[in-house]
């Protein structure tokens, strides 16, 4: 079961900054998600729509300038980092798993992480709970050599009846589902189709090990250190 490192090490840095991945990079842990969002025509690392929760300013992101961006310091020390400054700190080592919020320039984008693909023969996962981008995304993947490297994951926050059979319709690699709905119904039926099931969010060994244990194939966590120190238990 592979270990993705959920924002970073989130648990003890402050998420999706340049600490909080660069502390992930040297665990030996499988990957990095991380969030994506547009602002004018530059590809920046945070994952609220908001503000609010993480520097307590009413704002919406998508209303800010990218200068205006790049003044904001998280607890007054970081700042917000572009995509591009985590793709030269992770220069492949790692496979980076991005969760795309709100674009709108979808073709650059996939000619942004096909280049830095290829240039650094890094694993990429291209995620999001919004389908209808989701395809597109997928869609404009298909003009590039992108396609053949990289793994779509659609996100649901919600057990469907009918299990994974979304990933299916939209012919991803990976069903990503939330680690309390999941179930073993859910975790076969997936497999069955050949689509990985990957759960988020995975924060004691307890859960750890019960999600191995019905053959989910990733998990994301905020304190990757933990489940590391745990590999024993993690069968």
């Amino acid at each position: 079961m592979q270990i993705i490192a959920h924002r970073g090490v989130s648990a003890h840095h402050h998420e999706n900054t340049i600490e909080s991945i660069n502390a992930a990079l040297n665990l030996g842990i499988q990957g990095i998600e991380i969030d994506i969002h547009q602002v004018e025509d530059e590809f920046v690392v945070f994952h609220d729509f908001s503000l609010q929760r993480l520097t307590g300013e009413e704002a919406e992101l998508s209303a800010l300038t990218l200068a205006g961006v790049k003044e904001i310091k998280l607890d007054g020390r970081h700042f917000i980092p572009t995509l591009d400054e985590v793709f030269d700190l992770v220069n492949g080592k790692v496979m980076l798993n991005l969760e795309i919020k709100a674009i709108t320039n979808i073709e650059n984008l996939i000619t942004k992480v096909d280049q830095y693909a290829y240039k650094t023969n890094g694993d990429i996962v291209i995620s999001a709970f919004n389908h209808v981008l989701l395809r597109k995304l997928k869609q404009a993947a298909r003009n590039t050599r992108l396609l053949a490297r990289a793994k779509f994951g659609a996100l649901i926050a919600h057990l469907p009846t009918n299990y994974a059979q979304y990933a299916i319709e939209l012919e991803t690699d990976i069903a990503a589902i939330d680690v309390y709905l999941v179930d073993k119904n859910f975790v076969q039926h997936a497999h069955s189709y050949n689509k990985e099931v990957w759960c988020y969010t995975v924060n004691t060994i307890e859960k750890a090990i019960e999600m191995s244990e019905i053959g989910v194939d990733a998990i994301f966590t905020n304190d990757p250190n933990l489940m590391i120190n745990n590999l024993n238990k993690l069968v």
